[in-house]
């Protein structure tokens, strides 16, 4: 598949190793690090941790449901389902924190039912997983909710309190954490804040969140599957009164979705942001499955069902020809290759007229197109200086910047390369789709003594157009004020 805008920004992650991240814990950009170090900056390197956490989701399910007595039928089940779901099929092959935090969080419920026997090195497990999911995202911390409720309502669990396995759990997970409080620390706890209360800060009441938040939790989740956990929950919560297993599953499926549901009632809620609860959710569907015997009851209805479910796998080998799909308005995943040949073009024949090497910038409208263009511009110097003195050519020379040239935040960018270092400078501005953005063209323009568009690129596919893409050479940056 191409590489899409917020997986080439995880990247830009990657380029720039930290304890952690402006808008996320930096997980994912360990991972990223670590698989393109192996194999390169291509697709395979870029996702091959993600392909690693998703086989861990898959497989720590199934080695919980053989726990809990499961016979192979639902274990099955269970394994198509991880990848019959679109939100946890994603897991698989999408580069973003969901793909650690889903498999963490797994681990976690593994961990800690096998650690109801006592187990010191259980407990462990369960801190470092607990660790990995807060490193993964902040949405971890609700796994501490589903610890209260497991105490408060399973005995086995909460008799592990006279021992020292849960202490050193929680220990260990903060342990873990701790690079990210490290970073908040040293950087005014912008990104807890960032969270936290910005997000509620920008909220308003009313019901449109909560509608759009139900309608693609159904697609993301299948809507065969949609059905099935709301059966299965009746069943599931009449059987928890008595059954541990089931606890379990609803202790680590429900706070979640139960706070989003509330919350989106006056804020937006992304669609993603549930997929770790899906896991026990879907975990309770194979269980119910299996004990209810469903497919005894109604044969029919089941293979239906099971052949709706074969279409999302099946699908996933498609996946190759989003090339040819025109992007639409928020990201863009194909023509950066010739876009980005063609402003570093442009950018070699003005940077040598003032006679510093390096005295210009790239930028871009948003946070996504700078990613991209900055990945295919050191993907490319990459390729001209593979070494130097025997190191990759330093990632910061000439570097992308994003809006906040134009005094907007631009997320992690800001961290990255201060737009205030940069006045006096002349820089590249690239414009994906400039027909919908003629007021950054004006804003733009305020922040330089001149502007000049140098080109159109044309992104065509097999003869489709998909997009244009304007570049401009802007002369002498007076900073992000434009008052200035």
């Amino acid at each position: 598949m191409p590489v899409f805008s917020q997986e080439a920004y995880y990247w830009t992650y990657a380029q720039h190793q930290d304890l952690s991240y402006f808008d996320h814990p930096p997980l994912v950009a360990w991972l990223i690090w670590f698989g393109t170090s192996v194999f390169g900056d291509g697709c395979f390197g870029l996702r091959f941790c993600t392909w690693l956490c998703g086989l861990g989701v898959t497989a720590f399910g199934a080695k919980l449901l053989r726990d809990f007595g499961i016979p192979d039928g639902g274990v099955g089940l269970w394994i198509l389902l991880s990848v019959a779901a679109p939100i946890l099929a994603m897991t698989h092959f999408l580069v973003n924190p969901d793909a650690s935090l889903v498999c963490g969080w797994t681990l976690v419920m593994l961990a800690m039912w096998r650690a109801r026997s006592g187990s010191v090195a259980w407990w462990i497990v369960a801190g470092v997983a607990a660790g990995i999911t807060l490193l993964s995202k902040y949405s971890g911390a609700f796994l501490a909710i589903s610890g209260v409720v497991l105490l408060a309502c399973d005995p086995l669990t909460r008799r592990q309190l006279r021992r020292p396995g849960p202490y050193v759990a929680v220990l260990v997970a903060a342990v873990v954490f701790l690079p990210v409080v490290v970073w908040n620390v040293n950087n005014h706890f912008e990104s807890f804040r960032f969270q936290t209360g910005e997000r509620f800060s920008k909220g308003e009441l009313g019901w449109r969140w909560l509608l759009q938040f139900a309608g693609q939790q159904l697609l993301i989740v299948h809507p065969v599957l949609g059905i099935a956990i709301a059966v299965s929950l009746g069943w599931l919560v009449r059987r928890g009164r008595a059954d541990a297993r089931i606890r379990w599953l609803l202790a680590f499926g429900m706070p979640l979705p139960v706070w989003f549901v509330v919350s989106s009632v006056w804020m937006q809620v992304k669609m993603n942001w549930l997929a770790p609860a899906f896991v026990p959710l879907l975990l309770g569907v194979a269980v119910w499955w299996s004990e209810h015997a469903a497919a005894v009851v109604r044969p029919r209805l089941a293979r239906v069902a099971a052949a709706s479910l074969m279409l999302v796998p099946a699908a996933m080998l498609l996946a190759p020809a989003m090339h040819l799909v025109p992007p639409g308005r928020g990201t863009t995943w194909s023509g950066w290759e010739e876009i980005a040949a063609r402003a570093e073009v442009w950018e070699d024949k003005f940077d040598p007229e003032d006679g510093i090497e390096g005295n210009i910038f790239y930028f871009a409208a948003d946070y996504r197109d700078a990613a991209q263009l900055g990945r295919q511009v050191l993907l490319q110097r990459r390729k001209e200086r593979p070494l130097e003195n025997g190191f990759v050519a330093d990632p910061n020379f000439e570097p992308t910047l994003a809006q906040n040239v134009i005094g907007m935040r631009g997320l992690q960018f800001d961290h990255w390369s201060r737009p205030k270092d940069r006045i006096g400078q002349d820089a590249i501005f690239v414009l994906p789709r400039p027909e919908q953005r003629g007021a950054m063209v004006r804003e733009a323009s305020m922040r330089f003594l001149s502007m000049e568009k140098l080109e159109r690129v044309q992104v065509c596919r097999l003869g489709v157009h998909h997009y244009d893409a304007d570049i401009y050479v802007c002369r002498g940056y007076k900073g992000p004020d434009p008052l200035r």
